[in-house]
């Protein structure tokens, strides 16, 4: 309890923070938001209506106190509970130009399309691998870094492990590292041919920690310990390869988790689910972009969960970008042989976006 009374008063102290200072700081502060809205036609078997969706709605709040550190909020409203969200909270503390040290709550440097941001991503939602395997938003520490003129960034941190929370399940933590290479750096222009590669590794002891969604195929309050309550140790990996050339642009991801599970007491084990699980999975991204503006994707997404059976789709879109803070997309997802739908893919599932990203 003590423990949890130190982290509460730290991670108080990071959201108050900013604002606390705010008055003592001659730089500007920066405001922004995301707004996702739009028109779904959806399968009776998805279990989600047609009709139209408020996808997110989100403001974001960043800034410099002084020479000292930068900080960044960012809050969500829930449409569905009608309740706001922290998402991110993390003041960042520049040491020299190749190392800066972040705390708060963020999303461990772990995966490429998992570190995307929601504005930014090719479709609505993320593969179904990112979702799955790829750990959410958490308390924690990172440094991260990057050398020979941008070109190679890294990261490692230290987290609960617990989600969007204080608490921390048996007083175990997660480790979660990446590097990335770009054979450009930070700057590219239309005509380079440009090539990035990453990798990531995570290892978490967890006692009692929520898995991302679409770990089983079917109804996920069936197996518990795959889902809401997982206990035990997981080892997750990543690989990802981007390549770039004009306006064409092709992006690979595989990813890989390893559970060693031991049930909470109070939780009775899965008939049939074991000791020892795995899930893995990947996808693999064609674009072509015209005159900057208007972009052709396609994607196959697969995914092997740790229970029940595999799924594989084809995900089409057209996304058109009329400025520089504005995008409209199209995207139709269709399975493969028969593949049973996924959390946020289903068959002949249409949706129409609408974004400001700003």
């Amino acid at each position: 309890m003590r423990r949890n009374r130190w982290s509460m008063t730290f991670a108080c102290a990071v959201l108050l923070a900013p604002a606390a200072l705010l008055a003592q700081s001659e730089s500007p502060v920066e405001v922004g938001g995301l707004l996702r809205t739009g028109f779904r036609i959806e399968p009776e078997s998805s279990g989600e209506a047609d009709g139209f969706d408020i996808f997110d709605a989100r403001i974001k709040v960043s800034g410099k106190i002084g020479i000292v550190f930068d900080y960044f909020l960012q809050t969500d409203y829930d449409t569905r509970d009608n309740v706001f969200r922290i998402l991110d909270a993390k003041a960042t503390l520049p040491i020299f130009p190749e190392l800066s040290v972040s705390f708060g709550q963020f999303r461990p440097p772990f995966a490429l399309e998992a570190q995307t941001p929601k504005g930014q991503l090719t479709f609505l939602e993320r593969a179904q691998s990112s979702t799955a395997i790829a750990p959410g938003r958490q308390v924690g520490i990172s440094a991260n870094g990057a050398a020979l003129d941008g070109r190679l960034t890294y990261g490692a941190g230290l987290f609960n492990g617990n989600g969007r929370t204080l608490e921390n399940d048996g007083n175990d933590f997660m480790f979660a590292s990446r590097v990335q290479f770009n054979s450009i750096g930070t700057i590219a222009f239309y005509e380079d041919l440009v090539v990035q590669a990453g990798a990531s590794i995570l290892y978490s002891k967890d006692t009692s920690a929520p898995l991302g969604a679409g770990m089983v195929t079917g109804d996920p309050a069936s197996v518990p310990e795959l889902t809401s309550v997982f206990g035990g140790e997981r080892f997750l990996w990543n690989a990802d390869v981007v390549i770039t050339f004009r306006g064409w642009s092709l992006t690979g991801e595989y990813l890989r988790g390893d559970y060693d599970i031991a049930l909470p007491a109070d939780v009775t084990p899965t008939p049939g689910v074991g000791d020892e699980a795995d899930a893995y999975g990947g996808y693999v991204e064609l674009g072509y972009r015209a005159w900057g503006a208007i972009e052709l994707v396609t994607r196959y997404d697969g995914f092997s969960p740790a229970v029940g059976e595999n799924r594989d789709f084809m995900v089409f879109g057209l996304n058109v970008y009329p400025g520089y803070y504005a995008k409209f997309g199209i995207q139709y997802a269709a399975p493969l042989s028969g593949s049973p739908n996924a959390p946020t893919l289903a068959e002949n599932q249409f949706i129409f976006l609408a974004q400001v990203d700003f």
